[in-house]
């Protein structure tokens, strides 16, 4: 099923595709627990609103099998993956024994969940969104860019843009223009894979490497590995996946200006729209839309 399964059922509206991208040849993945259902199906709403791979197949993957009784979940998927046997020993043991903050581990189970995309998938090319996201802008940039590269990601945003000229540096994240830094960081949030990786046998190089080393968080496993195979990687604008709490950073007019071009908005970090230190923010456009999205999915939350 898709996204516009929600329209069939009378749930949402989903805009006309603006795209020359054929939705049926990329795939849509995501990965979550029964905690981010809500944001899920919010993020849902904003890409039914942009008509954004309405008609693309969706895969889920979860390790909490109540998941899959929620009826929105059944209704989108076309494959729904429990995580389970030797990849899940795979998953949980990286979660623990490889990472710098062992006492997350249950937030890096999560994390390093959405790894199991890299297996055989229905199409292609798949893109792997987290849930904690908006989709805001058209994405056709992203799907047509560096098409015969493996990996398209977005940079993780560094802490050295809190510092100089911010709002000059913000701007070059959204435009692409990154620093030797931004280029080396990965943010595993978005992720435009091509059927080189989308195999088993990477599940279990990528797993294998990241399991000989410890890194500071999953991602920081994949730029690592993918620093040494620029052969196999690029980087999109940061319009594709722009961190909400560095735009708050700005407080003139440059912020609603980013805003306006920012085609996926990632709430990355603890404050959420949706949790208690995200309300100490309303009245800020970036939270404040996510409140409006939750309204538009109205009847996707209730539906029963």
């Amino acid at each position: 099923m898709t996204i516009a399964a929600l329209a069939h059922k009378g749930l949402l509206d989903v805009s006309p595709a603006v795209s020359t991208i054929d939705d049926a040849e990329v795939s849509l993945a995501f990965a979550l627990d029964k905690g981010y259902v809500e944001c899920f199906k919010v993020m849902l709403a904003s890409m039914a609103k942009q008509g954004a791979l309405c008609n693309s197949p969706i895969v889920i993957y979860s390790d909490d099998e109540t998941l899959f009784d929620d009826p929105i979940i059944k209704l989108v998927s076309d494959k729904q993956v429990l995580l389970r046997g030797s990849k899940k020993d795979t998953i949980y043991s990286l979660a623990r024994d490889n990472v710098k903050r062992p006492e997350k581990s249950d937030w890096n189970r999560g994390t390093f969940l959405k790894w199991c995309v890299f297996e055989p998938q229905a199409t292609r090319r798949l893109l792997f969104l987290d849930v904690d996201m908006l989709v805001l802008g058209s994405l056709e940039g992203l799907l047509n860019s560096s098409k015969d590269t493996p990996l398209v990601t977005c940079p993780q945003f560094q802490q050295s843009l809190k510092e100089g000229d911010v709002q000059n540096q913000l701007l070059d994240m959204l435009r692409g223009d990154f620093d030797a830094k931004h280029k080396r960081r990965i943010n595993s949030g978005v992720m435009l894979i091509n059927e080189a990786l989308l195999t088993d046998a990477f599940f279990d190089e990528i797993t294998g490497y990241a399991g000989q080393r410890v890194a500071i968080h999953e991602q920081g496993h994949l730029s690592d590995y993918f620093g040494k195979k620029s052969d196999l990687f690029a980087m999109a604008p940061s319009k594709y996946n722009y961190q909400d709490s560095y735009l708050r950073l700005l407080k003139n007019e440059g912020y609603q200006e980013i805003l306006d071009q920012v085609s996926v908005l990632h709430y990355a970090g603890g404050a959420k729209p949706w949790n208690d230190a995200g309300s100490k923010l309303a009245g800020l456009a970036s939270i404040d839309i996510w409140h409006e999205y939750k309204k538009l999915a109205h009847d996707v939350l209730l539906y029963r």
